[in-house]
């Protein structure tokens, strides 16, 4: 009685374990149906570590299904796609919006529509912890104290130290990447990092 109590037991922790996860198959294709490699895949807009092979596949393995799938290729475009938990799938990418790439303190990617905001103060406003843009633009991250009376943080845009009114001429559509630093992290910016540092990469 009691070896068949401890293999029942055993076989229940397997199917559990077990169903904690399972291989997720995509395949991605453009409009002619040829295969896509290097597609950006995102799971609910957060942007996977991997990319799409030659063949245009991307497998994983998944222990929380994702609510949508999406398949991204700045050279083409996206196809968002809802999940209904089937292993493999297929997604044919179409012609589309540009989309951001957003990081903020080493937090996972994600990737946003660049048609959402009409200026890059539009686009700050309320996606950075901690980040505020008052009604004049004027930018403060908080945690910092100003410098020489300036609030204002350090604006690099494609690797060049940028003043305010560059940095706030670039349009929402122009940008690959943005990344807030803060903290630790801008340390090796010295004290033109000291109110906080705000990196752009464009298109």
């Amino acid at each position: 009685m009691k070896k068949n109590i401890v293999l029942l037991a055993a076989l229940f922790l397997c199917f559990t374990i077990y169903g904690q996860s399972k291989t997720l198959t995509i395949k991605v294709f453009d409009a002619d149906n040829k295969p896509v490699a290097g597609a950006i895949i995102l799971f609910d807009n957060v942007k996977q570590n991997r990319w799409t092979n030659t063949n245009g596949v991307f497998k994983t393995k998944i222990s929380k299904a994702p609510k949508e799938i999406s398949a991204f290729h700045p050279k083409i475009g996206i196809k968002k796609t809802k999940y209904y938990g089937a292993k493999r799938i297929f997604i044919k990418i179409a012609k589309g919006e540009n989309l951001l790439i957003v990081t903020s303190n080493n937090k996972k990617e994600k990737i946003i529509s660049s048609t959402q905001f009409y200026s890059i103060y539009d686009y700050l406003r309320g996606r950075f912890p901690g980040v505020n843009i008052a009604s004049d633009n004027t930018i403060t991250i908080r945690g910092f104290n100003s410098v020489n009376g300036s609030v204002t943080p350090l604006f690099i845009v494609d690797g060049t130290n940028v003043d305010q009114s560059t940095f706030g001429a670039i349009a929402p559509s122009q940008i690959k990447s943005l990344t807030v630093l803060k903290g630790p992290e801008t340390a090796s910016y010295g004290v033109r990092g000291a109110n906080g540092v705000i990196i752009v990469k464009t298109m």
